[in-house]
């Protein structure tokens, strides 16, 4: 064996297979391993590395995926010919599709300013409901992406379990300078180390059909009673009036969509590091549960609808009004095939209502990279991290997607026209508020789309839905 063997570490996180590849990786970005070259046997590396030939063949097997190494059947393996320089493949999961471009462009621009160590870029695509159980399980498996884009509560949860970089060791100065051109509700606590950077922000908001309440002569609904009468109003045209996501299949969409309403209540999940449901919980739940049982405006349903069910009824036009989020705009344009011009005259989006005597509002949110520790290339994910939080490649898909930029800069350069929903959003984010931010949130979120479950299905009156959920947390967060 050679004295390669001692940077094998068996203790570490990191399955041996992804430390031999990383070495390999090295030789061939430094010119060990040439272009064209046969590396050495998969015997002899076994031997070199002491470790198992299943580790060795992982190994290569991930090269080759990378386009550093190719199999020529019964000669062995090679270095490709056509490399000649270092190149880095950077792993990234990402919720959708619309994701791929903006680290497209971050990858070109990096490559453009390091020709001679150029990276790969690899992107595999997950949905929002398995995104969170796969990349527990990868980590678990030692396999975590360099990159991934996560929900921002689950920063501070993944970070508590020493999942991620802080992000200020990769580099601290342009962390410095990210946070200065921040909307304040996305500055975090002062001197608290970062751990995600969030190019987009979207808001809850209720849709509403602009022009089904133009013809009925409704005006759109700012309190829970105007709600109401406005969806009694418009169920001739669709019954029911109203859907929103009311339980635990739909996930964090539930937690997103209806926490305003507690909000609106006057009441909290969490108040000065205690539960804060009480009676004003009580009301809000209650408010919903007669949307369902009392008004019959909203079917029973939405207790076991999907995420992205009440913006399909929205978008096929079966209702005149859903809870959602702004970030549904293209899935709602797609579905009813919209174009601007259509989408801004049949459709309106507001601050949730509230209470009489209370003012609307929302809940911000949005999607957050972070770099793992378990990365074999943490600064030059980061790179690539923040390019796409760079002002033009963020104002560049948030053009795209209709989503707002979280950077001041780049909310005031977007097009008046152009970009006026994007725009109309980041007017809302004064007076947003952000999901709770401690490690636990997953599990509050759960318990809140349970007592929400419980209360529409009836299987416990509204006080004994919020009694259960208050119990329940108080354990979690104790």
């Amino acid at each position: 064996m050679s004295g390669t063997q001692d940077r094998v570490d068996r203790g570490s996180g990191v399955p041996l297979y992804r430390q031999v590849a990383a070495v390999l990786r090295e030789r061939i970005e430094n010119g060990v391993f040439r272009p064209g070259e046969r590396i050495p046997t998969e015997y002899e590396l076994c031997d070199e590395f002491g470790v198992s030939r299943i580790s060795i063949r992982q190994a290569l097997s991930e090269l080759v995926y990378e386009g550093l190494l190719s199999r020529r059947q019964g000669s062995g393996t090679y270095v490709q010919p056509e490399l000649g320089l270092s190149a880095r493949t950077i792993k990234v999961v990402v919720t959708e599709d619309p994701w791929v471009s903006p680290l497209e462009e971050a990858v070109a621009s990096f490559n453009r300013d390091h020709p001679s160590a150029p990276l790969h870029l690899h992107v595999e695509l997950l949905g929002r409901p398995q995104l969170r159980r796969n990349i527990l399980a990868a980590v678990g498996r030692g396999e975590a992406p360099d990159l991934a884009l996560v929900d921002w509560p689950w920063v501070i949860e993944f970070a508590d379990l020493h999942f991620l970089h802080a992000l200020e060791d990769l580099d601290a100065k342009w962390v410095d300078e990210f946070r200065k051109d921040l909307f304040p509700v996305f500055t975090g606590e002062e001197h608290a180390p970062l751990f995600g950077i969030q190019p987009e922000a979207n808001v809850s908001v209720l849709w509403y059909r602009r022009d089904w309440l133009r013809k009925k002569g409704v005006t759109p609904p700012s309190t829970w009673q105007e709600l109401v009468d406005a969806c009694i109003r418009l169920q001739r045209t669709a019954n029911p009036s109203i859907v929103f996501c009311g339980g635990t299949i739909a996930g964090e969409t539930a937690t997103y969509q209806l926490l305003p309403f507690l909000w609106a209540a006057g009441a909290r999940l969490l108040r000065d590091q205690d539960v804060g449901l009480g009676e004003r919980a009580i009301v809000a739940l209650q408010f919903l549960v007669d949307l369902v049982h009392v008004h019959h405006v909203a079917p029973a349903e939405v207790a076991y609808f999907p995420w992205d069910q009440p913006a399909k009824m929205f978008a096929e036009g079966q209702v005149p009004f859903a809870v959602g989020g702004s970030y549904e705009k293209p899935l709602i344009q797609q579905l009813a095939g919209w174009d601007e011009e259509t989408f801004e005259q049949r459709v309106g989006y507001m601050p949730i209502p509230a209470p009489a005597g209370s003012t609307p509002t929302t809940l911000t949110g949005g999607m957050a990279f972070v770099v793992f520790r378990q990365s074999l290339h943490p600064r030059q994910a980061f790179e690539v991290v923040k390019r796409i939080a760079s002002p033009v490649i963020m104002r560049a898909f948030c053009s795209r997607s209709g989503r707002c930029p979280t950077r001041v800069s780049a909310a005031k350069s977007l097009h008046p026209v152009d970009d006026r929903f994007s725009r109309e959003i980041a007017k809302l984010l004064d007076n947003a508020c952000p999901r709770p931010g401690i490690a636990e949130y997953s599990k509050v979120s759960e318990q809140f789309q349970r007592m929400v479950e419980n209360a529409i299905t009836q299987r416990l009156t509204s006080r004994q839905a919020v009694d259960r959920a208050r119990e329940i947390i108080r354990i979690i967060i104790s």
